[in-house]
């Protein structure tokens, strides 16, 4: 572990990096670690991080502008979430490849115009998971393949019927909050 500090406006200020990661359990698609660094007053401290592949989250805009949720069954909650479709990335799979498997699993729909709008950390007081969201549009119907352990209802929805839902707490997933607030205050006019 290297230490490096200096001096900025009377404060010392030091960059750290961090050791070796200790496994403590590896999943189908995320590994728990114990991963030790330094505070920057030099004290040893371990933390437990989820190391995470990297996940997509899809707006899917139809021509119409209404946006394709789903009502997708999480088992970490036991019930039902609305939220726009999205997924964990494959290994070495690159995001807007993924983004596409999504969408046509989740949704059951295609398109050829998938398209980057932000990326963000989804929490990273436990996990270096960093979620990419594209915006589809020109969607095709070519039906859902969902995983077999996968319970999705699509459901589409007019953009300001969205924003009411988050108000209302309707929709109450984090990405799917953060990426409609983002279209809806950012996204192409």
């Amino acid at each position: 572990m290297i230490v490096r500090h200096r001096r900025s406006k009377g404060r010392v200020l030091c960059s750290l990096r961090r050791m070796a990661d200790e496994v403590l359990f590896r999943g189908s698609r995320w590994t728990l670690v114990s991963r030790e660094d330094h505070s920057r007053v030099g004290a040893t401290r371990r933390r437990e991080v989820v190391v995470h592949p990297g996940s997509v989250v899809i707006l899917p805009l139809l021509d119409d502008g209404r946006v394709v949720l789903i009502e997708n069954h999480r088992v970490s909650i036991g019930r039902p979430l609305v939220e726009l479709p999205a997924g964990t990335l494959g290994p070495n799979e690159h995001p807007p490849l993924a983004a596409r498997r999504e969408l046509i699993e989740e949704t059951g729909y295609d398109s050829e115009r998938i398209t980057p709008v932000t990326s963000f950390f989804v929490g990273p007081g436990v996990t270096d998971e960093r979620m990419h969201a594209f915006v589809a549009r020109e969607l095709r119907a070519v039906g859902q393949e969902l995983e077999d352990d996968e319970q999705i209802v699509v459901r589409e929805t007019p953009m300001s019927e969205c924003l009411t839902m988050i108000r209302d707490g309707r929709i109450e997933d984090a990405k799917s909050i953060a990426v409609l607030l983002y279209w809806a205050q950012f996204g192409e006019r």
